[in-house]
């Protein structure tokens, strides 16, 4: 079957939306009053469990459709896959220099850490704040383009074996 990243996401969400309510529909289904009609328990379960098992299905071919998609990201060539375990670690690096390129005190103005008391020597900056701002641009630049990539290989069609296509109903 022919899908795309973005119908595979969205496709598990709905699946593990449906997951989630029968869980929660679970505890409901232990009591009734009389001439109340309910799901029963085992109804409840047999809910939960096809709705597990097509999230792993759809997981499974998640994986295969990443792996199967390359992506280029500033010259570097690599799966989708490993582009989006990547992601979240280049966001972070931006965040570390984003954060270094400013020049934060405490919130009454003082910036303790970097003073000894003793005789109040100072500590001094290991880098700059413009070559904090230079690094937070490069790390930006490499975090936004993973994304994009990411973006654009998501949209592309791929053939992934196994598929049901029931589960996309």
């Amino acid at each position: 079957m022919k899908i795309t990243g973005y119908k595979l996401r969205e496709t598990i969400r709905m699946w593990e939306l449906r997951r989630k309510m029968a869980g929660d529909n679970f505890d409901k289904s232990l009591h009734s009053f009389e001439g109340e009609i309910k799901e029963s328990p085992q109804e409840v379960v047999d809910n939960f469990q096809h709705a597990d098992e097509a999230v792993a299905n759809l997981q499974t071919a998640q994986a295969m459709y990443n792996l199967s998609v390359k992506v280029n990201v500033l010259g570097e060539d690599m799966t989708l896959c490993e582009a989006v375990k990547r992601v979240g670690g280049a966001g972070r690096v931006e965040k570390l220099w984003r954060t270094a390129a400013t020049d934060k005190k405490d919130r009454y103005g003082y910036d303790r850490e970097l003073v000894r008391n003793a005789d109040e020597v100072r500590a001094r900056r290991t880098i700059t704040l413009q070559e904090a701002g230079e690094m937070a641009a490069e790390a930006a630049k490499w975090a936004g383009a993973l994304r994009a990539e990411i973006a654009v290989a998501n949209s592309e069609e791929v053939e992934v074996e196994g598929l049901n296509p029931g589960l996309f109903k």
